[in-house]
């Protein structure tokens, strides 16, 4: 999957499992027909979308319940951040430099 934001995935999750077209999904997610596309083939979105689909199309429709669903999604569709790894790894680099600095210090 892209780098898009998990919220444009969302809004396209929404429009499709509605029942709208890959253009409208576009439009809503602030993207190219071709990326909604590229989204479609990625196993994990179309799952999404037809979890979705399923909670859309119950009567009568609870619409916290969708919301709730579409947080979840956007959870899911998160990508891991490799930011985290750098993040532990900045940060282990400054524990070891204030050691080093008050040992030498001493």
């Amino acid at each position: 999957m892209t780098a898009t934001p998990a919220r444009d995935k969302v809004s396209a999750v929404l429009w499709l499992a509605a029942g709208k077209s890959q253009r409208a999904a576009a439009e809503a997610a602030g993207v190219s027909p071709g990326t909604v596309a590229q989204w479609r083939r990625d196993p994990v979105f179309a799952a999404e979308v037809e979890r979705i689909r399923g909670a859309w199309e119950e009567q009568p429709r609870d619409g916290r319940e969708l919301l709730a669903q579409l947080d979840e999604v956007e959870k899911r569709l998160t990508p891991a951040a490799p930011a985290r790894r750098v993040e532990k790894r900045a940060m282990r680099a400054i524990a070891r430099g204030l050691r080093a600095a008050r040992e030498a210090g001493r």
